[in-house]
């Protein structure tokens, strides 16, 4: 299906789409430029106030319960979103809450978090010639070095200590003025398979001695969300298609709007482009589009004042020129009994002329009145098989070249007088171009609309002449014979008398040779 066959309506909507799926594409690709530098530099900002909140929350509730109970606080705060939360604590290398095997990559972020020279024995030089003694392997060097820490190996975590209330030193001070603490945070992916991994950096809690070490809360999950942990999806998702939404709903009566008012346009053109020029565009807007309506109903009267008037000059002409033929054939009359011979003969030329000249006259006058005629009288009930047959026998038509086959009965809403005159004109064109044939005249209903057809057995008409069959004074090319080809007025008043009682006319070939003439009436 080309773009170029879908309407105005679907074509702005599909635009919409395509504007909406090229902001989708920016998106991901700034996406994946920020994730170019790595998980911290592109959700950095995201995740990093989300785990901040996190610590304090997990600060807090290792602050309001007993450590007994830690192991099951890290497990419940992961629990809902499928994660797993471990508590790791330097120099005690202790592990609280789930179990998780931290891959080698990551090992040096927390060593990075958790440097030796900030460890219990912080600020004591090694002795001279001595490094500092590396610290014996237990439980958070297996962890570093990759093995899980299994569920009966772990140490279990120290006793309560009571210290002091309120803690020491800054944290003390943070905690009695209620101010929340920055922790240091990271979120990384690493291992085979690969798992995401967050760590926040928390300060001792109250009654945590600084001599045991600091604190690592460690998130271990499969997705990058964390399953909401981290950041939660839905908000964005919903203001996205909300946005969309929104737009939507503004957009479609403003695109619902201009569209419309085109199709009216377009509708009003088609038919003053098929000779209706009574309709009108409604004017009620003042953009653009209000112009053009405006625009097309002063074409539509100016059109119409223009072929009225020329019709009415042709109908004038036509009544003046009735006097001097009459007059002519007047005199022809009595010079007839007074010539012989040579001069008999060409009078009888002159006489043929003159006869044609009248035809046309009087195919001037019916085309003019049909013309000028056409809000003369409004349509009413007429019923058709009468009508027709009436039409048959007035044009001298044997009972053995016509078939009528319509539902007993039928009417249609016309002009009886113009339709007479429809009716009587295709007839009389079949008669002319195809002598001694048999009419078929038939008629149908559907949906409340009746359609006539007068079909003939003649030779038919070229496909390239069809589209203008119904045009005043158009011959086809086979047919410009003086005998047989007529004054091309016949067709034309056919389709001035239907038009005139509201409805339209059509011309194809028959597939056995002929022409079938059809005409649709609304049905009374």
């Amino acid at each position: 299906m080309k773009l170029r066959s879908v309407n105005l309506y679907t074509r702005i909507l599909l635009w919409l789409l395509v504007n909406v799926v090229v902001l989708g594409v920016v998106f991901v690709l700034v996406l994946k430029w920020q994730f170019a530098e790595g998980l911290q530099g592109a959700l950095g900002g995201i995740a990093g106030d989300r785990l901040q909140v996190i610590g304090q929350a997990v600060y807090e509730d290792l602050g309001n319960q007993p450590r007994g109970q830690w192991d099951e606080v890290l497990k419940s705060r992961g629990r809902p979103y499928g994660a797993k939360v471990t508590l790791v604590t330097i120099p005690e290398r202790v592990m609280m809450g789930d179990v998780i095997t931290v891959p080698t990559d990551l090992k040096k972020i927390i060593r990075e978090m958790n440097p030796p020279e900030r460890r219990g024995d912080q600020g004591r030089p090694p002795p001279p010639g001595q490094g500092r003694p590396p610290p014996p392997l237990d439980d958070l060097e297996a962890f570093l070095l990759g093995d899980p820490l299994p569920e009966e190996g772990r140490r279990p975590p120290p006793p309560d200590r009571d210290g002091p209330p309120g803690g020491q030193g800054a944290e003390d001070e943070r905690r009695r003025e209620n101010i929340p603490a920055r922790f240091g945070t990271f979120l990384v992916q690493a291992g085979d398979p690969a798992l995401y991994y967050a760590g926040v950096r928390l300060p001792p809690p109250p009654g945590w001695k600084r001599e045991e070490g600091h604190l690592l809360l460690l998130i271990s999950t499969d997705s990058m969300t964390g399953g909401g942990l981290f950041f939660d999806t839905r908000p964005w998702l919903l203001s996205i298609f909300g946005a969309v939404a929104i737009s939507a709903l503004l957009w479609l009566p403003f695109v619902r709007s201009i569209t419309g008012s085109i199709r009216a346009n377009l509708h009003v053109t088609e038919q003053i482009a098929k000779g209706r020029f009574d309709v009108r565009v409604p004017e009620d807007r003042g953009d653009e589009i209000g112009r053009l309506a405006h625009g097309v109903n002063q074409m539509a009267l100016q059109l119409e004042g223009l072929l009225r008037g020329q019709k009415r000059f042709l109908g004038d002409v036509a009544h003046e020129l009735c006097g001097p033929i009459a007059r002519m054939e007047m005199s022809l009359g009595i010079l007839e009994p007074r010539l012989d011979g040579a001069e008999a003969y060409r009078l009888s030329d002159v006489r043929d002329e003159l006869r044609q000249i009248s035809a046309l006259v009087d195919e001037l006058l019916s085309f003019s009145k049909a013309a000028l005629g056409q809000k003369a009288k409004a349509p009413e009930a007429v019923m058709l098989q009468p009508l027709v047959e009436c039409m048959l026998q007035l044009e001298g038509v044997p009972a053995s070249q016509y078939r009528v086959q319509m539902p007993a009965g039928l009417a249609v809403m016309a002009a009886p007088e113009m339709l007479r005159r429809a009716v009587g004109n295709v007839v009389r064109n079949g008669l002319l171009h195809a002598p001694g044939s048999v009419l078929e005249v038939t008629a149908t209903v559907a949906k409340k609309v009746v359609t006539l057809q007068i079909a003939d057995a003649g030779p038919g008409v070229p496909e390239a002449s069809l589209p203008r069959l119904f045009e005043p004074f158009y011959r086809v090319d086979v047919a410009r014979a003086r005998e047989t080809g007529g004054t091309g007025l016949g067709l034309s008043i056919v389709k001035t008398c239907v038009e005139s009682c509201g409805g339209n006319v059509s011309a194809r070939n028959r597939e056995s040779g002929g022409l079938i003439v059809s005409i649709e009436l609304a049905c009374a």
